[in-house]
């Protein structure tokens, strides 16, 4: 490995360690420590679509909240935080062309061209703050809650409850 510095001997480590486990290659972007490991290639990327497509059957729906009127009259404003490729997102931007929905992730491995235009994707990270204004959604959902530690809980249920109504 040729650099002796401390943090970079961490961060392959960490990195290292996952290939082990996962014992596959990664596409991990390594500009900073990582704060979770969550893989972006290929193959996790379905496995996230079919994991979305089992939970929409066993559950019989997107969503178990009383959003649906408000997705229906339109101009509703939903943000799914580390929503990964945005399936959930592209599943309901569809179905309510009236409503507007956003999509955040710290990974770019949600479509760019090809989506309704009534979806949009943010690249940023949760655990820096949400850059949105206060009150902007009407619902928010966090699929990716089993990632945070439990000295992140309160930063983040803060984040998210700044856009209730």
């Amino acid at each position: 490995m040729g650099n002796n510095n401390s943090s970079s001997k961490h961060k392959s480590k960490k990195i290292e360690f996952y290939k082990e486990i996962d014992n596959k290659p990664m596409d991990l972007e390594v500009e900073k420590e990582l704060k979770y490991y969550i893989p972006n290639n290929y193959e996790d990327i379905d496995r996230l679509h079919m994991f979305h497509f089992f939970q929409r059957y066993l559950f019989q729906g997107n969503y178990s909240s009383p959003i649906e009127e408000g997705l229906m009259r339109g101009k509703c404003k939903v943000l799914d935080i580390g929503c990964g490729p945005g399936t959930w997102l592209l599943d309901l931007a569809n179905k309510y062309e009236k409503s507007i929905f956003y999509g955040l992730d710290n990974n770019s491995v949600h479509p760019n061209e090809i989506k309704p235009s009534n979806l949009n994707f943010v690249k940023a990270d949760m655990f820096d703050g949400l850059p949105f204004p206060d009150g902007k959604f009407d619902f928010v959902q966090d699929p990716m809650s089993f990632i945070i530690k439990a000295d992140q809980w309160n930063f983040i249920i803060s984040e998210m409850i700044r856009y209730k109504l």
